[in-house]
C-alpha cells in the first residue's frame, strides 16, 4: 500500500536515528513545501531532549527507503552499511525529494548526529575526572571525619 504523499499538502514522514532500530521510528507531519533545513528543526524538537545539545544545522538527513520488518525491528540500522541513501541538503524543498508516493510500513528519513568534536571529549574526561575526585573524597577518612 502507498502512502499519498500530498495529503492537503503535508508529507507523513517516518525517521530515525543512526544506529537505532526501527522500533523507535517516530512520524512526522510536515507541509511538502518546507525545506530540509525545516525538517532538522522539527525533528530537533521531536527528539528533545535527547537532542537538545545539538544545533539543528549540525544534524545530516539521508532519504531512504527501508521497509520497516517487524521480524527484525530490534536490529539497529547502521548508516555506513545501509544502501540507496541519498543525503539531503537544507535548502532543498521536500516536495523535491519526495516527489512520489511513499510505501506504507517504510522508514523514509535517517538522521545523523554530528560527529563528537576533540573539545567535547576533552570536557567528558574532565568531568569524569571530577566526578572521580569527588568519589575520592566521599570516600577519604577526612570526609568521614566532618561527617
Amino acid at each position: 500500500m502507498l502512502q499519498d504523499t500530498t495529503t492537503n499538502g503535508h508529507l507523513k514522514l517516518f525517521c530515525l536515528v543512526d544506529g537505532e532500530s526501527t522500533s523507535n521510528a517516530f512520524p512526522l507531519t510536515i507541509p511538502s513545501s518546507e525545506t530540509v533545513g525545516e525538517l532538522r528543526k522539527l525533528i530537533k524538537v521531536e527528539k528533545a531532549p535527547e537532542f537538545d545539545d545539538i544545533a539543528a544545522d549540525k544534524l545530516t538527513l539521508w532519504s531512504i527507503l527501508i521497509p520497516d520488518d517487524r521480524n527484525n525491528d530490534e536490529r539497529p540500522i547502521l548508516l555506513d552499511t545501509t544502501s540507496g541513501k541519498t543525503k539531503l541538503k537544507a535548502t532543498t524543498k521536500l516536495s523535491k525529494v519526495f516527489t512520489s508516493e511513499l510505501p506504507d510500513d517504510t522508514i523514509h528519513i535517517i538522521v545523523q548526529r554530528p560527529p563528537v568534536t576533540r573539545r567535547w571529549l576533552l570536557f567528558m574526561a574532565w568531568l569524569s575526572g571530577v566526578t572521580n575526585s569527588i568519589t575520592a573524597f566521599h570516600s577519604s577518612e577526612q570526609w568521614q571525619q566532618q561527617a
